[in-house]
């Protein structure tokens, strides 16, 4: 039986938050962090010293929640090879930051929506269909997720 592991969750969260801010470092003139604060703070009239308390907040509330949600998935008993786990979880993985990545656009409007005060927005925009940077960022935090979750545990019971 699986047990939920609350370092690995933390760790793969954690983790996955500054691979994602890094990859939009070496990619972009922007962060989302940088860019959610910004949105939050000038819509919401707060005081521009919040910018990164904000934004980092945000980012690593997502990033917790996205590693909680791998984790829950991977509680499910699929199969009890722990080989099979592994490789179906980097499945898990692809298809949870193929989601995440069409959801990208109408959860940061709505975020920012209601964390500057305003409440829901009445319309959001349409899901991110492209193969673009934000798709392969939600892959990537994915697999760092998978890794340290599940591949790095199956390593050091090889061994």
């Amino acid at each position: 039986m699986q047990r939920f592991r609350i370092a690995l969750w933390l760790a793969a969260g954690i983790a996955g938050a500054i691979v994602f801010w890094l990859f939009q470092v070496l990619t972009g003139p922007s962060t989302i962090p940088q860019f959610m604060g910004q949105q939050i703070v000038e819509q919401g009239g707060y005081s521009k010293a919040l910018t990164i308390p904000i934004g980092w907040g945000v980012h690593l509330g997502v990033s917790l929640s996205y590693s909680l949600l791998f984790a829950i998935v991977m509680l499910i008993p699929f199969s009890r090879t722990e080989g099979v786990r592994v490789f179906v979880g980097l499945g898990f993985a692809a298809v949870l930051g193929w989601v995440a990545a069409l959801l990208t656009v109408p959860a940061i409007t709505a975020t920012i929506s209601v964390l500057s005060g305003k409440g829901f927005p009445a319309g959001l925009p349409g899901l991110n269909t492209t193969f673009g940077l934000p798709f392969w960022n939600h892959e990537l935090f994915f697999g760092v997720a998978w890794f340290i979750y599940l591949f790095i545990p199956y390593l050091s019971r090889k061994s």
